[in-house]
Parts: C-alpha cells; structure tokens; sequence
C-alpha cells in the first residue's frame, strides 16, 4: 500500500490511470478516498486519478497537528515526491480549502482546481467556544465507542446532510459503510485533538483572487447549508465556472455521480 511520510503522519493514496494527466481527489470531513469509488473507472480512463486519505481519516495516520496548512503540507509533499506536474486538484467540501491553498502555493505544477460542495476559506477568526464544545463532544465518543458510536451519534451515518444522498440513491448505503469502517478510531482521535488546539493561520479568504488558474465550482441545488459559499467562491475567484447540480444535496458525488464526474472531464478537456 503507498504511504507518504509527511514526517508526523503517515498519509495514504491510491493511483489510477496510467500516464494520464494527473488529478488529484481530495476528500470531506468524516470521510476518505474512497468517496470516489464510484466515479474512478470512468476518471481513470481520462486522468491518472490520486485519492488521498487526508491525515487523520482513513488509513492515514495523524501527528499533533491538524489544519489546513498541516494538510497542505502532506500533499505539496506528496505531489513533490511522486513528481507530479501539470495536475488538476479537487477539494471536497472540508478540502477545499486545501486545493485552494495548494493550487495558489504551486502554480507551477497545480494547472486547474475544482471545488465540489466547498467551504470557504478561512478567515482567520478562531473556532467559537460552540464548535470547540462540538469537537470535543465528537473526541469523547469515539473514546467511548470508536467509529460506530461516533458515526451514529454526529450524524455522520444517517444525518441532515447524508439524507438527500440516500433518497436519491438508496444503493449507495454499502459504500458509505465501507468508507466509515476504513477510518481508524485512534487517527481519528488523534485529528479532534489537533483540530481543537489549532490556531488560525491568517485569512485565506481574502486571497482568493490571487488565484490565477481556471477553477471549476460544483454545488447540489438543494444543498442550502453550502449554496451560498459556492456562489461566493464563483464570484471571487478570478476564472470561475459555477457548476449546479438538479435535485443534488451536500453529497452531490454520491448523489448524482454521473453528472459530476461529467463536469470534471468536460472542464479538463
């Protein structure tokens, strides 16, 4: 299996596709590479496909840090090592604000970027005591149950935002098991303990219109918590294209696969 070694973690990835041009898959919180299994064969037979397990979820494991520029770190490093140039990156809700940063810090080898169900940027203002409360509550779960217990009780297995995916695609259920089970408790552990001691690293939101490359936003029509940062991003990014997708949700890969994966290809040509 390859691994990066990020120095204090050790970071997971798969490679698909040959000597075609690369694009690399980032993935959400609470989730891992594999939420893009269903849409790699039809990718991999355009692009030499990379998932990666961020630190902390999945098979990769995770040091005292966590953030965004610790996550940006572990993937500059790992396109460094495998010497990929001329890449599209694609950040997924969490990890978007990772492609962006890798994007805007590696021009040089980051040609396009896609942000699918994206948050925004930070803007260097600190988690509130309730987000720091949230995170601590999820820590104590996985101590007490591990992932089932924590899946079950943030709503990570069947909650708001997972609801639309399996209304519209009720077949995905043994997938979504399957990228639950692959988290390991003690990395998780491990993230919610950095994420709760980091610190903001300056507002990223106010750099995105430093960002030269053409970008690709993607966001479900019916995601109304997101919507909005998807527009905002359209917006403020200089060469943007605004992707909506009919009757799609948060979950908008695994909703309506075919059509995402659809974007991708006629936006990277």
């Amino acid at each position: 299996m390859p691994f990066f070694d990020a120095g204090d973690a050790a970071i997971y990835y798969e490679e698909s596709g040959g000597n075609n041009p690369p694009l690399i898959l980032l993935h959400g919180y609470a989730l891992n590479g594999l939420m893009w299994e269903l849409q790699i064969p039809e990718l991999a037979r355009n692009f030499r496909t990379i998932t990666v397990d961020l630190r902390g979820f999945g098979k990769s494991s995770c040091g005292p840090l966590w953030s965004a520029a610790a996550m940006t770190e572990d993937v500059l490093g790992m396109i460094a090592e495998l010497n990929i140039r001329d890449a599209a990156i694609l950040g997924f809700s969490m990890s978007g604000p990772v492609a962006f940063r890798v994007a805007l810090s590696r021009p040089d080898r980051i040609s396009k970027l896609i942000l699918v169900s994206s948050i925004l940027p930070s803007s260097g203002k600190p988690a509130g005591k309730a987000k720091i409360e949230a995170m601590s509550r999820e820590l104590e779960l996985l101590k007490q149950g591990g992932v089932e217990l924590w899946a079950d009780r943030t709503g990570i297995r069947n909650g708001p935002l997972v609801a639309n995916m399996f209304k519209r695609n009720p077949e995905i259920r043994a997938l979504w098991e399957k990228i639950l089970l692959r988290h390991n408790p003690d990395y998780l552990q491990a993230m919610l303990r950095g994420r709760i001691a980091a610190e903001p690293d300056g507002n990223w939101r106010r750099r995105l219109s430093e960002l030269n490359q053409p970008a690709l936003v993607i966001a479900g029509a019916q995601d109304s918590q997101f919507i909005d940062a998807a527009k905002y991003l359209a917006r403020h990014l200089k060469e943007a294209k605004l992707e909506i997708v009919k009757g799609a949700a948060h979950m908008v890969n695994l909703e309506e696969p075919a059509a995402v994966t659809g974007a991708i290809i006629d936006f990277l040509g």
